[in-house]
């Protein structure tokens, strides 16, 4: 692939939401893996664990689990919640639950702070998504950010026999999308890029930073 081909699928791939029928082949799954194990991470330390289900069952407890969750919340403030329903992950031909191992921190050697030990683990593993997801989508696949809630977490973990100290972070769809989203507006690179300091006077109001998600 030349990197025209490849800048093609990072702008084409999408947050699917609405899937229809069909199988994502055991070779698709493989390579999809296969993108994630060669995801960057601190120190190498690869600290990506993940779950996978065809498990037609399961997929629809993941459904239920993320719609009890999601009425417990509209009840708690019915005019002001906006959050999406996620009916869509018992839809899928795949579920990918990504975990986190924690331990692998410890190798952080010259890494003294926690809170700088935690954004690599944080960051190694969206890496290992983000390379999952632009493998499915390179296959025409819709993939999209589910995250664990703490909400959530106790039955995704019961379900699907998680050890601790593992963390669980998203869940992840893997499916033929019925619906590609249309491209949302994106920011000019002159928006955010600074050459040899920080230009103040591109730096966004509070209040265009609130409006930027309705847009």
């Amino acid at each position: 692939m030349d990197s025209k081909a490849l800048l093609d699928v990072v702008r084409t791939r999408r947050s699917v939401r609405v899937y229809k029928s069909g199988k994502v082949s055991e070779a698709q799954l493989e390579m999809i893996l296969e993108a994630a194990r060669w995801a960057p991470s601190g120190a190498n330390t690869q600290p990506w664990e993940f779950v996978v289900t065809r498990d037609r069952e399961k997929m629809r407890r993941v459904r239920r689990i993320y719609d009890e969750e999601w009425r417990a919340r509209k009840r708690e403030d019915p005019v002001n919640y906006k959050g999406l329903k996620k009916d869509y992950v018992g839809d899928v031909s795949v579920l990918v639950l990504c975990c986190a191992d924690p331990r692998t921190m410890r190798v952080y050697l010259t890494t003294r702070q926690p809170g700088d030990r935690e954004k690599l683990l944080q960051a190694s593993i969206a890496n290992s998504v983000e390379h999952m997801m632009l493998m499915a989508a390179s296959m025409n696949l819709g993939t999209v950010w589910v995250s664990v809630r703490d909400e959530v977490k106790d039955e995704l973990r019961e379900l699907f026999k998680v050890p601790e100290p593992l963390r669980l972070l998203w869940v992840m769809p893997i499916g033929h999308a019925k619906a590609w989203p249309k491209a949302k507006p994106r920011r000019k690179i002159d928006d955010f890029v600074h050459e040899e300091y920080y230009r103040a006077e591109k730096l966004r109001r509070d209040e265009d930073i609130m409006a930027w998600p309705k847009k």
